[in-house]
């Protein structure tokens, strides 16, 4: 966007607070010199909830914090019930510049009415985007007498934001045993599970396994962050908060993206270690691509999607061949899919008609996803869950599946990483996978 001279700024912001009257909320968005939003959101250092995603490898980034409001709610209908909250936000709001972000968190499971982690959304007070040097800011203040004053003073002190340096700790080695959340019980799941597939209750289930990690001194959610973002640029790095603490992390999902009415999203399922030289690497690569059981993962997956975003009425929904997606420890199979957004639908919609993806529970849903609290000795909360953020105008957005992440509180870390079971899955072999994908973020925590 064009910035806005600063002499036109207080008629900009007064004419705003003007039409807002004495209700509502005023929305400010404007250019700032190039910031880094990680390093913005370090210095404040605000309390929860707060919301920061990056792609390094595509020069995106986007921080937020200070909830002006807030929605929290449980239930399958948690989507429809967000989207209801996003239009009346909505409503209240009285823009200078594009109309902010909100950001959304939903856990993997929906709960009941009074048992569960709840989804949430929140507007927040500032917020800071780059994408390709260009940074804005966008500010959120109650309408009312005073609104754009105060506004202008906030916008100042963005434009000239100074960073506070908080070196961490020495970094502690990592264990080499983390205790493992209900014992050895992940071998004998799986083979029940494919068990039960045999059976025929389910096509696939995905079983997750949780470990934790205790140390004196505390983990450092910022660290943590700026080593994922270093140590993976094709991933999307990640911070929300739960009751529980923060969940930190490096995804390559993307469920769901939209923008000027194109919907993207991807199938990723299948998964082979790297190799320690380029031939064992190009080797692995190939059985990858040639492996039954993984190619019967993937395209179940793929299927899936297509199926629900055609079900949601997304116009020509089609999917491109499987390609590889090599990252630093694994590599996957991976299918991106592409569609048009009708004019009367809307992101959560969709997003909740996706939302979880057999790459996360299982197939059909409505079969495996019964199965799975018997069989994990853990509460998911967000992992495999969605979040990121939606424009209050509900028509653009971005959520990605919550992976390859850690749960931080003080000096205590839980991380997370699961395995997709069909016919012929080994519990060794899922054992190593889940295993592989933890490297991820063990070696980043700080």
């Amino acid at each position: 966007m064009e910035p806005v001279k600063i002499l036109d700024e207080a008629d900009l912001l007064a004419k705003a607070e003007a039409r807002a009257g004495d209700h509502g909320l005023v929305s400010y968005e404007f250019a700032v010199p190039e910031l880094d939003p990680l390093a913005v959101l370090e210095t404040l250092d605000e309390p929860a909830p707060r919301g920061y995603f990056e792609n390094p490898s595509r020069r995106r980034s986007h921080a937020a914090g200070a909830p002006v409001r807030q929605w929290r709610g449980r239930g399958e209908k948690r989507f429809a019930d967000a989207d209801v909250w996003l239009r009346a936000i909505d409503a209240e709001l009285t823009c200078v510049g594009h109309r902010p972000r909100v950001i959304a968190t939903f856990p993997f499971y929906p709960g009941t009415e009074n048992e569960g982690a709840e989804a949430r959304m929140f507007l927040p007070g500032w917020q800071v985007v780059s994408e390709e040097g260009v940074s804005t800011v966008t500010l959120v203040e109650p309408a009312g007498p005073g609104c754009a004053a105060r506004l202008a003073v906030r916008a100042d002190g963005f434009r000239r934001f100074s960073y506070r340096s908080t070196p961490p700790s020495p970094r502690a080695p990592v264990p080499t045993v983390l205790s493992e959340v209900g014992g050895a019980w992940f071998p004998s799941a799986v083979l029940r599970a494919t068990e039960l597939i045999k059976e025929g209750s389910f096509e696939k289930i995905v079983l997750s396994r949780a470990f934790d990690w205790r140390r004196s001194e505390p983990f450092s959610a910022y660290a943590t962050l700026h080593r994922l973002r270093r140590g993976n640029p094709q991933c999307h790095t990640f911070l929300v908060d739960e009751d529980e603490g923060c969940l930190v992390g490096s995804t390559p999902e993307t469920l769901l993206s939209l923008f000027d009415g194109a919907v993207r999203s991807e199938s990723v399922a299948g998964t082979t270690r790297r190799g320690e030289s380029a031939s064992e690497d190009a080797s692995l690569a190939e059985a990858l691509l040639t492996s039954d059981k993984d190619r019967r993962e993937h395209t179940a997956v793929t299927a899936s999607i297509l199926r629900r975003l055609r079900m949601v009425g997304v116009l020509a929904a089609t999917s491109r061949n499987a390609e590889l997606l090599r990252l630093g420890n694994v590599m996957h199979l991976r299918t991106p899919i592409e569609g048009t957004m009708p004019a009367d639908r809307r992101f959560l919609e969709v997003a909740g008609e996706l939302h979880p993806t057999p790459a996360v529970g299982g197939k059909p849903r409505a079969l495996a996803l019964p199965f799975i609290p018997g069989f994990e000795p853990h509460q998911r909360g967000l992992y495999t869950g969605a979040v990121g953020w939606v424009r209050s105008d509900g028509q653009s957005g971005k959520l990605f599946v919550a992976l390859r992440c850690a749960r931080l509180k003080g000096s205590s870390a839980r991380a997370f990483a699961g395995a997709g079971i069909v016919a012929g899955s080994d519990p060794g072999a899922e054992a190593t996978e889940t295993e592989m994908k933890l490297r991820t973020i063990l070696e980043a925590l700080i």
